[in-house]
């Protein structure tokens, strides 16, 4: 896990469990090594924001401001 930064150690957690359910691996350790690869390439949010765009009425006007303000 990252030292000093509790909110993206429990985005990671969930992201592994979330791995492992989906059946990519059984491993702890892997899925927390794939988890935090997809996020620090981006590939994490690039989903996020495909599956947003797929639902017809999606605003994404949060999402934009989000980028604004942390990107």
């Amino acid at each position: 896990m990252t030292e000093g930064n509790p909110k993206r150690d429990v985005v990671l957690v969930s992201a592994a469990a979330a791995i492992i359910v989906g059946g990519k691996t059984e491993d702890y350790g892997c899925a927390m090594e794939l988890a935090r690869e997809s996020i620090e390439s981006g590939a994490a949010y690039k989903k996020l924001k495909g599956l947003l765009c797929c639902y017809e009425g999606s605003d994404l006007s949060k999402l934009k401001e989000l980028e604004t303000k942390y990107g």
